[in-house]
């Protein structure tokens, strides 16, 4: 063998070669060697003793047992144990040997490159956040990483197999593997959301991305990536939760709004419609539907009754000045197909939570009757019941406003009383 390896070429091999079992061990605790060729049949140690003691002082070498014809069931025995390969005495020569060990020395390299990289895999997979999770054609579990199983509660004795998916919530089981068979039928990737159910009663949810695993074009399994969604999920409660409280109170404020006897609309920081009631849709002549995104100088057409010009709308006023803002109390709206009534009204602003103004709101009323009546109870108030003709307080008050009116143009002014009738005497 000495004489084998020291004959090739580039001189690739350094043997050093020792009689006993002692010496070899001698050797092996104050050097490093890469190969070691043991023969079973030594003077001072004979069998698996030699190889056990061996393979103790040098576990990182590759170990090769020499047998003879008589001891190669040992040699296989000392495989189990650890070594790499043993070699017959009879098949040893120069042009066979050089190329066996420079095969297992590359053997041993590419399973130490592959062991390295599988290492770094495993550290990469175990430091992902997500949980990785690796099934074959069958469904059965064949690899998953530490956030898989923190995420899922399981073991990796539990994981493994066709056992995962029991810690899957009751509810969301039947549902997730009816997924997992459609998307193994159909070589496609799927994505879901579920519940794992842990040991404890916690749930934790979870969003799966799955993707096919293909050797060539043959489908093997499915590749998954399993994210922790929990306190995104309790976020989405509490927001949907926060959104149908809303709901409901908008809907009871609806309700209330349209069971008043007012109009009530609201307007946005540009002047456009937001909101009207029903008494409001009554009285401009505008849908809800046709209304809401309309500036409000459109659907809230008001007039000055006694000039008959366009009155200044109270609700931008209210907004431009950040207060409460009342109309004349001449104001008459214009209807949507032109019928005009007497109304009142007052218009503030609506602020956000940081006191900024986002828009206003008006609340008015048909004033036609009342303000009739008012006129004509001033009518009954300065007229004669019988004749309707003008009585002493509207004389009065006619009077008053002349001499008023006299002295602020420094004028004269001149009284005259006619008795037509004799009916009364002034």
């Amino acid at each position: 063998i000495q004489d084998a390896l020291a004959g090739t070429g580039n001189n690739l091999f350094h043997v050093e070669w020792v009689a006993r079992l002692a010496d070899a061990l001698d050797r092996l605790h104050s050097e490093r060697f890469e190969v070691v060729l043991l023969d079973l049949s030594l003077p001072d140690s004979r069998g698996l003793d030699a190889f056990d003691q061996i393979f103790q002082a040098a576990p990182d070498s590759l170990i090769l047992v020499l047998s003879g014809l008589t001891d190669e069931e040992t040699a296989l025995q000392a495989m189990q144990r650890g070594a790499h390969d043993y070699l017959s005495k009879g098949h040893v020569d120069a042009h066979w040997l050089p190329r066996a060990l420079r095969y297992i020395i590359d053997r041993k390299k590419t399973q130490a490159d592959l062991q390295g990289s599988e290492e770094r895999f495993r550290a990469m997979s175990d430091a992902s956040p997500l949980g990785i999770f690796v099934s074959d054609a069958e469904g059965s579990c064949i690899y998953t990483n530490q956030a898989y199983h923190t995420i899922s509660g399981l073991s990796l004795e539990q994981t493994l197999g066709t056992n995962w998916s029991t810690a899957i919530h009751p509810e969301d089981r039947e549902r997730v593997r009816a997924e997992w068979i459609d998307a193994a039928r159909g070589h496609a990737p799927f994505q879901t959301e579920f519940r794992f159910l842990q040991e404890d009663e916690s749930i934790v949810w979870t969003r799966v991305n799955s993707a096919a695993m293909l050797d060539g074009k043959k489908w093997i399994g499915l590749v998954q990536t399993v994210e922790d969604i929990t306190e995104r999920k309790a976020a989405e409660f509490i927001l949907q939760a926060a959104e149908e409280s809303l709901f409901e109170e908008k809907e009871r404020a609806q309700v209330t709004l349209n069971s008043i006897g007012d109009a009530v609309m609201t307007t946005d920081i540009h002047g456009r419609v937001t909101y009207l009631n029903l008494v409001a849709e009554t009285m401009t002549g505008w849908s809800s539907e046709d209304a809401i995104g309309q500036p409000v100088a459109d659907v809230f057409h008001i007039l000055d009754g006694t000039t008959r010009l366009a009155a200044a709308n109270p609700m931008l006023r209210a907004m431009a000045d950040d207060e409460t803002v009342g109309l004349g109390t001449d104001s008459v709206l214009v209807r949507r197909d032109g019928f005009e009534s007497a109304i009142e009204d007052s218009a503030a602003p609506i602020h956000n939570r940081d006191g900024q103004v986002i828009g206003a709101v008006i609340v008015f009323h048909d004033v036609s009757e009342s303000r009739a009546m008012a006129l004509e109870m001033a009518h009954l108030a300065q007229h004669d019941f019988l004749t309707s003709l003008p009585n002493r307080l509207l004389l009065i008050e006619r009077f008053a406003h002349a001499i008023k009116m006299a002295q602020r143009n420094h004028k004269q002014v001149g009284l005259l009383f006619i008795d037509l009738d004799n009916f009364k005497h002034i």
